[in-house]
């Protein structure tokens, strides 16, 4: 798993976790800042690939302030540039970002955005070549405390959620209109110690979750099968070596591939 995360300082930085036994970290890579300190409230996903002209570019949306920012980052042979261009104004109150897109690769047929509001409505978009749309608003979230992204299909999409009292969940939540989701409880106790979680892909049905402490400035790897409610095996892997207290973690991963499949 390749976890992302922005710093106090607005950095832009990328560490490797392995799940060997025990769990192994990667030095910490810290890149360009690309948000002024604090000023980060959320972050999706976000995508690297090679460049033509040799190099890489790492792509994402995350939430500045009051805004939704598409931010690209280029490393070059002759250096390193990066830039951010608004995608959606009027975001206060949002403290979360998902995009889900499907199928992974550089032409998704279907682009998704989910935020979560910091009064437990979940509010779902469209995004294609006119810009965004609203798809919808529903509300009974306020319980959520932290939520990640396992599975975007051609049909639904899913999140696995932890709660302020410590339960686990998944919100499945189908493409079609209105919005629906559905929710499962996969735990019902002792998760309420991460403030954040992230998934990443293992194997083609499962899950490798890290989730983070930020308060101890702890990391713990989990394998966790495809999703079944209550019958959802988790495996411990431990605890992943290093400091994690940074305000803002996500998932950065390759844009070529398969998308999430964990439920």
């Amino acid at each position: 798993m390749d976890l992302g995360s922005i710093t106090a300082e607005g950095n832009y930085v990328d560490q490797v976790l392995s799940a060997a036994s025990p769990p192994v970290a990667s030095e910490r890579r810290v890149g360009p800042q690309v948000a002024q300190p604090g000023e980060t409230r959320g972050s999706a996903t976000w995508e690297f690939k090679p460049e033509p002209e040799g190099g890489s570019s790492d792509s994402g949306y995350a939430l500045y302030g009051d805004t939704l920012y598409s931010t690209v980052i280029n490393n070059l042979p002759d250096g390193t540039w990066w830039g951010r261009g608004v995608a959606m104004s009027e975001m206060n109150g949002y403290t979360s970002i998902a995009r889900a897109a499907y199928p992974k690769g550089d032409s998704p047929t279907r682009q998704y955005f989910y935020a979560m509001r910091d009064d437990g409505v979940l509010a779902r978009w469209k995004r294609d070549a006119e810009g965004f749309h609203p798809l919808g608003l529903y509300g009974g979230f306020s319980a959520v405390k932290t939520m990640t992204m396992i599975s975007t299909t051609a049909t639904y999409d899913t999140f696995l959620a932890t709660t302020k009292a410590g339960a686990l969940y998944t919100i499945h939540i189908p493409v079609t209109s209105p919005l629906t989701p559905v929710v499962k409880v996969v735990r019902s106790s002792t998760w309420q110690g991460f403030e954040a979680i992230v998934a990443e892909k293992c194997g083609t049905q499962s899950t490798l979750l890290a989730a983070i402490d930020r308060d101890s400035g702890s990391a713990y790897l989990y394998a966790v099968g495809h999703a079944n409610g209550t019958a959802t095996t988790i495996q411990s892997l431990g605890k992943v070596p290093g400091t994690f207290n940074d305000p803002i973690y996500f998932l950065r991963t390759s844009q070529a591939g398969t998308s999430l499949n964990g439920e």
